[in-house]
């Protein structure tokens, strides 16, 4: 073995092994020897260097052994760091002519992929222009060429991508599931030693708590599972934008001024009609509201009116004339410078 290669804290420990086992086998030796006499010393003697030796070779074994335990180590790093437990996601926008049949496309891409289709919205806005979102689950290593064709289903305007290392996270919840297994074992043999009720509760209620706490981590490590196993694709589909440039005008002109008057008309009209319809609910519910009290209000100023000739004819209808004092004729006045009246025989 080339000892140069050896670091000086390994070769310090081989060194400190050999001596202590030379020094046990000398302390055996010389007790042998003290037993047996001064006959067998010679031969006692002889055994000392042997069991030396094999300690020697012993101790150099272990730095072989200790060397191969860190290959095996670096090794595992390398085991690990190509295992990692990776969250991929990605939002893609892609400009299509035709909505709902690039829709139709990305799912049987996905399907096709052994993916699934977690959600879909197709929608028209008020401009008219259709919009369709969907969510896309395929596997991890179909996840790179279903990006690809989904890009080739339009134009792609817009490709967010992201990566998110869960490693750490699947280790540790899958190390607290295999403790909580192992107490929840313990606890179900001390409920079978459990002496009186007291105990016997306390256990139970122990082991009611570490179950949940376990269907907690198992849900978790589940969701972890899914997100690993299969990536994730936001798709958003829309129609293709046209940019029309407005000519430049240098003057208005009077054809110009005509178009912006009209223009402007009609955007005064439908405001109009706008605002009507707007008030139009609030019209016929206060007319019903108020058309009520003004038809009480009308029928009884028509009562009123209606009955006083009723109330003077049934008091009595003509009294008045009745009781007015009856007028005396007036006497017949003498025209000035006609006749007097006729003179009797006495010349009265």
């Amino acid at each position: 073995m080339d000892t140069s290669a050896l670091t000086p804290s390994r070769v310090g420990r081989a060194a400190g092994l050999t001596a202590a086992s030379g020094l046990a086998v000398l302390l055996l030796a010389s007790c042998g020897a003290s037993s047996d006499g001064g006959a067998s010393a010679p031969a006692n003697l002889a055994v000392p260097d042997q069991r030396a030796d094999a300690a020697r070779e012993s101790a150099e074994g272990a730095v072989e052994v200790e060397e191969d335990a860190g290959t095996e180590a670096g090794s595992g790093t390398d085991v690990e760091v190509a295992d990692r437990r990776l969250v991929h996601t990605a939002d893609m926008t892609v400009r299509v002519d035709d909505v709902a049949e690039a829709a139709e496309l990305a799912k049987r891409l996905t399907l096709d992929s052994d993916g699934y289709v977690e959600s879909e919205s197709l929608s028209t806005p008020r401009d008219g222009h259709p919009e369709g979102v969907l969510t896309l689950r395929v596997p991890e290593d179909g996840y790179e060429g279903v990006l690809e064709e989904l890009a080739e289903l339009g134009d792609r305007s817009m490709l967010d991508r992201s990566v998110q290392d869960v490693t750490e996270e699947v280790a540790d919840v899958e190390s607290r599931i295999e403790s909580s297994e192992t107490a929840l074992e313990t606890l179900r043999g001390y409920l079978e030693e459990a002496r009186d009720v007291d105990d016997l509760l306390r256990v139970e209620g122990e082991i009611q708590r570490r179950q949940e706490d376990l269907e907690a981590l198992q849900a978790r490590l589940k969701v972890l599972d899914g997100q690993t196993s299969y990536s994730t694709v936001h798709l958003t589909l829309q129609p293709p934008t046209t940019y029309l440039e407005e000519p430049v005008r240098d003057s208005v002109g009077f054809l110009g001024g005509l178009e912006r008057g009209w223009r402007a008309l009609v955007g005064l009209g439908q405001g109009l009609a706008v605002l009507a319809g707007w008030l139009l609910p609030f019209v016929v519910v206060l007319a019903a509201v108020g058309a009520w009290p003004l038809w009480v209000w009308r029928g009884r100023r028509r009562a009123r009116r209606d009955g006083a000739p009723e109330a003077v004819e049934a008091n009595g209808g003509g009294s008045r004339d009745d009781e007015a004092p009856a007028r005396e004729p007036e006497p017949v006045r003498p025209e000035e410078g006609g006749p007097g009246p006729k003179d009797d025989g006495d010349g009265r």
